[in-house]
């Protein structure tokens, strides 16, 4: 296969047979192939939110909205990765309680900025086209 289209279908076959890591894979070589491909971009995030890799999922999602702001599902996505990203840090402030306060701080943060994500996905859900 030597067309992005081809690996993003690709990856999405992976997604429904739950090929996570393969899906990633293919993903990967749709963006290569077109770095402009919107929907490979935000399926990727998908993937690596599946695999708890929230950091690289936001920056999926960063890129699928560089290249179209108004793209309400990356907003969502990326507003649950967020949380995900914040939750892992409280879970490892309830590890370790000497850098508890920093960490609640990153996280309080973090949620915010994915609140802000959600409400941004909201208003672009209601425009009309």
């Amino acid at each position: 296969m030597n067309d992005a289209d081809s690996w993003y279908k690709q990856g999405n076959d992976m997604m429904m047979q739950e090929k996570t890591e393969d899906a990633v894979t293919a993903y990967d070589k749709a963006t290569e192939l077109d770095p402009t491909l919107v929907s490979a971009w935000n399926n990727k995030g998908i993937a690596l939110f599946r695999l708890k890799r929230y950091q690289d999922a936001i920056d999926c999602y960063d890129k699928a909205l560089e290249l179209n702001p108004n793209h309400a599902n990356a907003w969502y996505n990326k507003a649950k990765a967020l949380r995900g990203l914040g939750q892992t840090f409280l879970d490892k402030a309830n590890e370790d309680r000497v850098a508890a306060a920093k960490l609640i701080n990153q996280s309080l943060s973090i949620f915010d900025s994915a609140n802000e994500c959600y409400n941004k996905g909201e208003i672009l859900s209601r425009q009309k086209p």
